[in-house]
């Protein structure tokens, strides 16, 4: 198994998709649930990189958002190929491209992707974590009225929705400040590189997050599902923090 070449080809694959999302300004635009856009570049863009990555590495498999599993393998893709279709569709630059590798259900690689800010972040597990190659870390705040925290309202899911709710409410009296940024993956990058402390959201896939969560953790960060929960991986419950303030936000968000 050669990471670096894994890496280096997901980057690849990346870039190329990046590029072909930034030069497309028309594109169809469908609704795949309530509240959520699929568009043909999405499909588009998932194509793209399942190819790239498949000529290289003929041996793995494939998840990915628009077109499910293919060829389940020891050694898995992750793909989401536009992370926040929303923003995408209303031109806010907030969206990515997400690729994890993951070997026998561990997270081995991440690449997160942001091409109209033209980041890129990158992570291997055991060798620390990068953007446009430079290291990143997770913020040095400990202090709750120093925090920000991004999150989610989970508008998605009504039903857990009326749960977290009031529990933002009660949270957002003890931070500085939230945020939204409409992008899983980028907002886990911003924890990673110490923009935020702390990223939340219930009721995700592994798509959304497996890069993100390998990025985080080689930042220094710490990640898990919600206080009486399963591991985010399983559960898609992300609760996402700098490691110093962990516990703080683990003791005010639960589900059950």
């Amino acid at each position: 198994m050669d990471l670096r070449a894994r890496l280096e080809a997901a980057r690849d694959a990346a870039l190329k998709a990046g590029a072909m999302l930034r030069e497309r300004h028309s594109f169809h635009v469908e609704h795949k649930a309530e509240n959520d856009y699929v568009t043909d570049m999405d499909r588009a863009s998932e194509r793209m990189i399942i190819a790239a990555l498949r000529e290289r590495f003929p041996e793995d498999g494939f998840l990915g958002e628009e077109y499910g599993v293919t060829e389940r393998r020891d050694g898995m893709w992750v793909i989401d190929p536009i992370d926040g279709t929303t923003n995408f569709v209303k031109n806010i630059p907030l969206y990515t491209i997400s690729i994890a590798y993951m070997e026998k259900g561990e997270l081995k690689l991440g690449v997160v992707y942001a091409p109209a800010l033209d980041e890129m972040y990158t992570a291997v597990k055991g060798g620390g974590a990068f953007c446009n190659g430079q290291p990143i870390h997770v913020s040095a705040v400990t202090e709750p009225r120093d925090a920000v925290a991004a999150m989610s309202f989970v508008h998605r899911h009504p039903e857990v929705a009326k749960k977290v709710m009031p529990q933002l409410a009660a949270l957002l009296l003890e931070v500085n400040d939230f945020r939204r940024m409409g992008s899983a993956a980028f907002d886990l990058c911003c924890v990673a590189c110490g923009r935020t402390e702390a990223f939340f959201e219930a009721k995700l896939e592994l798509y959304d997050i497996a890069a993100g969560v390998l990025i985080v953790r080689e930042a220094g960060g710490k990640v898990t599902g919600w206080r009486g929960g399963a591991d985010c991986l399983v559960s898609g419950n992300v609760m996402a923090t700098n490691g110093l303030m962990h516990d703080f936000f683990y003791d005010r968000l639960r589900l059950d």
